[in-house]
């Protein structure tokens, strides 16, 4: 029914004043009513909404349809006099209000029946409301008691709204959330895919195509005005949501406590020894035995050596989260609209997203992925975090073709690159992960490569778990079989104390103490492990794939000639690192001048100057030069014009005022640097002279050095203001040719110091290192051939074929999926494949010009092709991928980027190659000791185990479970740990690396040493003393008696023969641990042992003694004091041990003599 809209026609003859007051008041209050139900209502249908928590959007909608339609006929019944039709509105208004109060109240669950309560108490409230209004009275008080009550209904409403939210609040928001993401998930689905589509050309599209892509507002966006550029605040939301914060996904990191777990219980070898433990367990707790001790003493030790290998671990992380966080992200200059304005925020690199319009500056790291809009003329970016190559790159904004590759356009600029000169405006095409930092990233989350540790662990287990189950069985027939009549806890004891000594409890603890002294050492050294059994792997490496910018060289361009042409019409040659007295210092005058005029560097406050490298290099060997009197010769030349530096053009061009008394300039300067072929065809030089540049230009750019020719003019007769104009030759409004030639400046990114000794060092050591850059072939092998890689040696006919492989020969021959496996590297499949890369690990030197993929199939062709060991050094973000497959990644601290460090195992913090010759010699010194601990923890195994077996033939007990577990526990782990501090040997770094699957940690010679040589020389010993100095001894065995027949005194003499054994086994274990402290060299001339093998060693002494010698201890482990001529009787073992171990060594030091080992 229509609703009659503004006032009816009133008729003045037939009411009264008082019946038109009534009315106006009846007006007034229904138009009251009419406020307070459009505030109530909203409220009203939000709070049904809400309580009903489970209802469809459909029926929200349709009490927000509901609640706008009363809201509107109230309004319309504002200025109507008829009461009748008020009447009729709120009647029917607050049924349709009750009839939804009921069906939302039928439709709850149980669980909100109270809500349901309080919802009609509310409307309860509200009809009360509704019947006082239609008794409105004429009185005013009446009206106030109206408004009274309307007010207390609303505050009712918020009240109930309050409650019903309270309770259903996370529902519906979750509902509704989940309805917003789903929608904006659709959206962000779109623009992810535009912005993939996008990405690959976003060099090439069109600035047109760039914004609509985007989603952004780029227009005529020029560096003086920006105009309206940049995202407004919606489609800053939308990319928000699609493509989150500007960082990329770090790497799933365990839990410390999972880590910890993990070193505890993890490892082959520690469940054998926590099986170990089991069994001890069981006997002491299960078959009533007696030792207890052990099983704690062996869990303590477990325990002890895991946590202190996680925490050496957690350290280095520690070390390495700082790092990170020291290197603070710098705020962006960022464009953005605001209320149709543009407006200038400077942001944190995170807070990028694609689409925003940025400004970057001279000095400032690129935030992300961009396009450059604008730039200034002579705009540099250094690229070599990416790329390798130390010369910095110039940008534009040019549009690029589209065939040219994203990586090559030269109007990009990536993540992670820093500016070097000028200033870009640019819009942001990729973030975070799309960044192509992040796809490098994202390649090098794999799993990495087993150490050489973990390989050399694994195959001692095997093998010291067959011996152990071995002996351990063997054992359990023995005891079985004996004359000796044993209970089963007691066989049992025997069986498990049999197999427990053949492990060697020490080696763990070893490992631990082995690693963590060398991590400290490399620390001193500034090198920080993260992986800690990487410095192990490290003293195996057989190639070292090295970068060449930042690792090899300083990575900071250096101008190291000048060239200058004399009087006499011969050039000289000046080397800023040879100052000599008989230079031509004013035509080197003549060059620095030029060479400070013509450049874009800026002094700094330090001194020092700022700018591209190349100039920044220039201008600190021209203030050699000019003795620091570089603001003198700038502030007498000022500059009235400039041509900068263009890829097309090669040079730049800049012209000075001369002026002269009374200053007024009386001539103009022209400077002219650039490449020396194009500045030559613009110099007026005599033939000879020329000839004399070519030559010197060839043999300077064969050294690999970048050379720039410097040329000047003197232009005469040139009024006083006079504007120069023109950008190229043709251009110029001044001649441009007859140009005087002032020299060459010779610049290189020079080996760093220590460098050329490094590598000598690996070379000893068996070692290759091998040069892997981004750099121009030529620089690579020049500076290769300076630093030793390249030697005179390597040039015959055939190998120098091979000496230096570019990338571009690389791409051809690259296997399928980088895969050097035998079904792709078979001769007999692909001959051709397998030559090629056969011929490289061979004689290859440099790989010059690759590329990070490139970089990751050379290091695999070293494993699987040659076999070798490998160690990757590195600093920029193309080394990432090479780092994370070497069995090394080794990153530079100073210069590396983030995701290098995080790829690599060990950080150089001083960006060292010297330190790498350390860790090389503290993973072999860790390596040697821990093979010597091993050999002299075997040793005593076999005298331990034989008198088990030796009671089968009718001989006495020589010794007990209890002090097989004495010597193990008591004395041989604590010496087998200190092994872990013993120095270096003479001969350590001159011996060729240990390869860790073909030459093991624990192979055949070292069981032979341990069980076949000085484990035979400590038995014989034992049984001699045992048989042939203690009484009775032999008398017991020749009488056949069995143990149930022994006297008293037979008891006490075989618990003296006993004695003796244990006391010769341990001075045999003392003998072999001062032998096994070398391999060739002498004791005498080593200096012996360390100091803490020399107190365990004591303390073994001391030990053994007391328990001879201790009433209590001679209780506990059956043994019994021993005369003096006995006691020294035991030295036997020491004696035939050290005198054996030196004939062997001198035996092998007259067989072998030191020869230098070639790579």
């Amino acid at each position: 029914q229509a609703v009659p809209r503004g006032p009816a026609p009133r008729n003045s003859a037939s009411e009264s004043p008082i019946r038109s007051k009534e009315q106006d008041l009846r007006q007034l209050t229904t138009m009251k009513f009419g406020h307070l139900v459009q505030l109530f209502m909203p409220l009203f249908c939000m709070t049904a909404a809400s309580s009903g928590g489970g209802l469809q959007n459909q029926r929200f909608h349709q009490h927000m349809l509901s609640a706008d339609a009363l809201i509107g006929a109230a309004v319309a019944l504002r200025n109507s006099s008829s009461s009748q039709e008020q009447v009729a509105f709120v009647e029917a208004s607050d049924a349709k209000l009750v009839r939804g109060a009921e069906q939302r109240s039928h439709s709850v669950s149980a669980g909100h029946s109270r809500m349901a309560q309080i919802r009609l108490r509310v409307m309860g409230l509200k009809n009360s409301f509704t019947a006082l209004s239609r008794r409105i009275s004429h009185q005013p008080w009446e009206l106030f008691a109206v408004q009274v009550t309307g007010a207390s209904f609303v505050i009712a409403s918020l009240l109930f709204s309050w409650a019903c939210r309270k309770n259903t609040l996370n529902k519906r928001q979750a509902a509704l959330k989940s309805l917003e993401d789903g929608a904006l998930s659709v959206v962000s689905v779109e623009l992810r895919k535009s912005h993939s589509a996008l990405r690959p050309h976003a060099h090439s599209v069109t600035l047109p195509e760039l914004e609509r892509g985007l989603c952004t507002n780029i227009g005529e966006a020029r560096m003086r005005s920006s105009g309206i550029v940049g995202l407004d605040d919606p489609t800053v939301a939308r990319h928000l949501v699609a493509f989150g914060a500007n960082r990329m996904t770090p790497p799933e990191r365990t839990s410390p406590w999972i880590l910890l777990l993990q070193q505890v219980f993890g490892g082959l070898f520690n469940v054998m020894l926590w099986t170990c433990v089991a069994c001890e367990l069981v006997l002491a707790f299960v078959l009533d035995g007696d030792d207890v001790i052990t099983p704690v003493v062996l869990s303590l030790v477990i325990v002890a050596s895991g946590v202190l290998q996680w925490w050496t671990e957690q350290q280095a992380e520690g070390m390495m989260s700082a790092l990170q966080q020291m290197q603070a992200a710098t705020l962006v200059t960022t464009y953005r609209l605001e209320g149709g304005k543009c407006v200038e925020k400077a942001l944190s690199a995170e807070d990028l997203i694609p689409g925003d319009v940025i400004l970057l500056e001279a000095g400032q790291k690129v935030p992300a992925d961009v396009r450059i809009l604008d730039c200034t003329d002579g705009a540099l970016v250094d690229n070599s975090a990416l790329t390798g190559e130390s010369v910095a790159e110039p940008r534009n904004s040019s549009q690029a073709p589209a065939e040219q590759a994203l990586t090559e356009g030269r109007n990009v600029a990536f993540c992670g690159t820093v500016v070097l000169q000028g200033r870009m405006l640019c819009v942001v095409f990729a973030t975070g992960d799309c960044t192509l930092l992040g796809e490098i990233a994202a390649k090098i989350r794999t799993s990495r490569t087993r150490s050489s540790l973990e390989i050399q662990i694994e195959h001692f287990v095997h093998i010291i778990a067959i011996v152990a189950l071995a002996v351990g069985v063997l054992s359990l027939a023995a005891n079985i079989a004996s004359p000796r009549i044993r209970g089963v806890s007691e066989v049992l004891e025997n069986a498990a104390t049999a197999f427990f000594a053949q492990v060697p409890e020490g080696l763990l603890p070893t490992v631990t103490v082995c690693l963590m002294i060398a991590s400290k050492k490399m620390a001193r050294r500034q090198v920080l492990v993260r992986k800690i059994d990487a410095v192990e792997t490290l003293g195996c490496i057989g190639i070292l794939c090295s970068d060449k910018t930042g690792t090899l060289t300083s990575g900071q361009m250096t101008a190291t000639e000048f060239v200058v042409p004399c009087a006499s019409g011969t050039l000289v040659e000046a080397r800023l690192q040879c100052p000599e007295d008989d230079w031509p210092m004013e035509e080197l005058s003549r060059l620095a001048q030029c060479g400070v005029l013509n450049s874009t560097a800026k002094r700094e406050s330090s001194g020092g100057f700022s700018g591209s490298p190349t100039e920044s290099a220039i201008a600190v060997g021209c203030d050699k030069l000019l003795r620091g009197d570089v603001e003198g010769v700038q502030l007498s030349h000022p500059q009235a014009f400039e041509i900068p530096f263009h890829s097309v053009s090669k040079w730049m061009l800049t012209i000075h005022e001369v002026s002269g008394p009374g200053a007024r300039p009386v001539h103009y300067r022209v400077v002219l640097k650039g490449a020396p072929e194009r500045v030559l065809e613009m110099c007026s030089i005599p033939q000879a002279l020329r000839s004399q540049v070519a030559v010197s230009l060839e043999g300077l750019m064969k050294q690999g050095k970048r050379v720039l020719c410097f040329a000047e003019k003197r232009l005469w007769d040139i009024p006083s203001g006079f504007q120069f104009e023109g950008a190229s030759v043709d251009s110029t409004n001044f001649p441009m040719d007859s140009f005087d030639f002032c020299g060459l400046v010779a610049l290189e990114d020079p080996p760093k110091v220590g460098v050329l000794d490094a590598v000598a060092k690996i070379r000893r050591a068996g070692a290759r290192t091998i040069m892997v850059t981004g750099d121009h072939p030529s620089t690579a092998e020049a500076i290769a051939r300076r630093i030793g890689i390249i030697r005179a040696e390597d040039m015959d006919e055939e190998a120098g074929k091979y000496l230096v492989v570019t990338g571009a020969t690389l791409e051809e021959h690259c296997p399928p999926d980088d895969r050097f496996d035998k079904e792709v590297m078979d001769p007999a499949v692909n001959p051709e494949l397998f030559a090629f890369w056969d011929s490289c690990v061979r004689d290859t030197r440099v790989f010059a010009r690759v590329s990070p993929m490139h970089k990751r199939t050379i290091v695999r062709a070293y494993q699987h092709l040659g076999g070798y060991i490998t160690a990757m050094t590195g600093d920029g973000v193309n080394d990432a991928p090479a780092l994370k497959e070497a069995e090394v990644g080794i990153a530079m601290g100073i210069r590396g980027t983030e995701v290098a460090k995080e790829a690599a195992d060990i950080v150089l913090l001083d960006d060292n190659l010297q330190s790498v010759v350390d860790g090389i010699e503290q993973g072999r010194l860790c390596s040697e000791n821990l093979r010597k601990s091993i050999m002299y923890t075997l040793c005593s195994k076999l005298p331990q185990v034989l008198p088990t077996f030796a009671e089968l033939l009718g001989v006495p007990s020589a010794l007990s479970a209890a002090q097989v577990l004495l010597i193990d526990i008591g004395t041989d782990i604590w010496t087998a740990i200190a092994f872990a501090w013993q120095p270096a040997e003479e001969e350590l770094m001159t011996r060729p690396p240990r390869h860790p699957k073909k030459d093991r940690m624990v192979n055949g010679q070292v069981l032979l040493y341990s069980y076949g040589y000085i484990g035979v020389v400590q038995s014989l010993a034992c049984w001699l003393v045992f048989m042939c100095v203690m009484p009775r001894m032999y008398s017991l065995f020749l009488e056949d008696k069995h143990p149930s027949e022994y006297s008293i005194l037979d008891t006490e003499a075989d618990f003296a023969g006993m004695t003796s054994y244990y006391w010769t086994l341990i001075l045999g274990q003392v003998g072999a641990a001062i032998a096994a402290t070398t391999s060739k060299q002498s004791v005498f001339r080593s200096g012996g042992p360390n100091k803490w093998l020399f107190l365990c060693i004591v303390l073994e002494l001391v030990f053994g003694l007391l328990v001879m010698l201790w009433r209590p201890a001679q209780q506990a482990f059956n043994t019994r004091s021993l005369g003096l001529y006995q006691v020294c009787a035991g030295g036997l073992g020491f004696a035939l041990v050290g005198g054996l171990e030196e004939l062997r060594k001198l035996w092998l030091r007259n067989r072998s003599t030191p020869a230098a080992v070639t790579a």
